[in-house]
């Protein structure tokens, strides 16, 4: 008797555990409902006590549900509930496969109360508030469902401080690279900040998103736009960086543009952090070709932007002039509106 459902004690829900003995017997050819129902009824803990007036399904599961046993499972049910947590990262059709499955062994039924519990089920506030303003009036589950799902992938989507990037040039389609132990010859003879190769290497290329200089936010929270941020150098821990001196020293190699090099941290303080240093700031904006900028909403993955250093205002730019080193030269340079100063992650972790 292969795949039989097991004995009923009062640790599954009545009314699946009877539809899937009915499934059973229907798979085995056995199709009198007597009969099944007789086979039911044996296959329950003899501490359950089933009356003899018992005669269908439906008053079986009445039998179940009025038993001591389920309000034992409907309060751990309930419990369990209340611990779920819908991960970042995690599936989202597993989850609500949960949540609709302890909602109905809890037995909630009322719609406000099941949007209570899914509201307590967010990763973390900023979610939960997205998602309650745009469920608040919707009449039906299978929509705020829905709108949960819509929720989660744009949060999913959302570049938060403590996220790891790869940022891509738009229009050399190279990412911004670091490498350690790689200066320039020129300049202060600080570490390299360069783009390199069409695919995103995960050694070189990745930037923690962090806070900037004497800020401090609360890791995990999206970033909005128009904020000052600091990208660090995954591999190296060194902070993307340029200089507030006009000066020979701090031109770059080739074009003579403005300086952008990798600083900071234990590399250049003798393994310890050094200093707070405000040429680590930068500014977030979506790209714009005029001095107006859409800076709505939060950063994702794909939106255009651009990075305008802080203290000399000028913006992030890549070109086609390559190093003697062969890799592609990152400077500072003019006001941000430029094809040269457009970014976007491409990779989010």
């Amino acid at each position: 008797m292969g795949d039989l459902p097991p004995r009923y004690d009062g640790t599954l829900h009545p009314e699946v555990w009877v539809q899937d003995l009915r499934f059973f017997c229907a798979l085995r050819g056995i199709h009198d409902q007597a009969t099944v129902l007789s086979i039911a009824i044996l296959r329950i803990d003899h501490n359950i006590l089933i009356p003899k007036d018992v005669d269908s399904f439906n008053s079986l599961v009445s039998v179940l549900k009025d038993h001591v046993t389920h309000s034992v499972f409907r309060a751990v049910s309930l419990e369990k509930l209340n611990k779920l947590k819908c991960e970042s990262n995690g599936d989202i059709s597993e989850f609500i496969a949960k949540f609709t499955s302890l909602s109905s062994n809890a037995n909630i039924t009322d719609q406000e109360e099941k949007k209570s519990y899914l509201l307590r089920n967010m990763p973390d506030d900023i979610v939960r508030d997205v998602l309650r303003s745009r469920i608040e009036k919707l009449n039906s589950f299978g929509k705020v469902i829905e709108t949960f799902k819509d929720v989660m992938i744009e949060h999913r989507r959302q570049v938060r401080y403590g996220s790891k990037i790869a940022l891509k040039h738009v229009a050399t389609g190279r990412f911004l690279s670091c490498i350690k132990g790689m200066r320039y010859d020129t300049g202060f003879k600080q570490h390299m900040a360069f783009c390199n190769g069409w695919q995103p290497d995960k050694l070189q290329d990745l930037w923690i998103v962090i806070p900037a200089c004497k800020q401090h936010v609360k890791s995990g929270n999206p970033v909005p736009f128009n904020s000052v941020i600091g990208l660090k150098h995954q591999q190296s821990g060194l902070n993307l960086h340029s200089h507030n001196k006009d000066s020979p020293s701090t031109k770059s190699p080739v074009t003579k543009q403005q300086e952008v090099t990798c600083f900071g941290g234990v590399l250049e303080w003798n393994g310890h952090d050094g200093p707070p240093n405000y040429d680590d700031n930068w500014l977030l904006q979506r790209h714009s070709t005029t001095s107006n900028y859409d800076n709505s909403g939060y950063w994702e993955v794909g939106d255009i932007i651009s990075l305008r250093h802080i203290n000399t205002k000028r913006s992030l730019s890549s070109h086609d002039f390559m190093m003697s080193n062969g890799f592609q030269e990152v400077t500072c340079h003019a006001d941000g509106h430029e094809e040269n100063h457009k970014w976007y992650v491409e990779v989010l972790e």
